[in-house]
């Protein structure tokens, strides 16, 4: 009998840890499964020729939260020149302007850049259609944009980064993963 009594509470026991784990149907979920969607994802731009030479990383946390983070060696000579950073499609339509988060500030000791790094919330790598590899401006193949296409059927190309230089476009890098 006192065997049957131990092994009775050991299974109520076993039932409360049991249910208390799943789901009570009002959507709240236990801790283990509220993680997100978004795979953990990371894109570089390397800008390994034109006049800037340096390298952007994007890293995108299963949130879909990106942090940017990067370095110029060349490309930065003038130190009242305000620098920038972009996001921008085949054509150079800019996507996302990170400008005011980056803070791109010229190294004094020669033509590159000081280390920059910012946690951006409102795009992410490649999670939803809203990324910096998934979005476009252009939702067809066949673009009557003659600055930017011959109006030929193609593949479109990927994003990239763009750096800019009072506003301007200085130098291009293509976005890879």
């Amino acid at each position: 009998m006192n065997y049957f009594t131990i092994l009775s509470i050991f299974i109520l026991l076993s039932l409360i840890n049991i249910s208390s784990a799943l789901p009570n149907g009002n959507g709240s979920l236990t801790k283990l499964k509220k993680r997100n969607d978004c795979s953990c994802s990371f894109a570089i731009a390397d800008f390994k020729s034109g006049s800037a030479r340096g390298i952007v990383t994007f890293s995108q946390d299963e949130s879909g939260h990106t942090e940017v983070a990067g370095i110029f060696s060349k490309g930065l000579s003038d130190d009242s020149a305000s620098y920038g950073f972009r996001i921008v499609d085949e054509c150079r339509n800019v996507l996302f302007d990170l400008t005011d988060g980056l803070n791109i500030q010229p190294d004094s000791d020669g033509d590159g850049s000081k280390s920059f790094r910012h946690k951006f919330t409102e795009f992410d790598v490649d999670c939803t259609s809203n990324g910096i590899l998934t979005k476009k401006v252009h939702s067809s193949k066949r673009n009557n944009d003659s600055n930017c296409h011959n109006n030929k059927l193609r593949k479109r190309l990927p994003n990239g980064g763009e750096l800019t230089i009072n506003g301007e476009g200085a130098s291009y890098a293509g976005l890879t993963k």
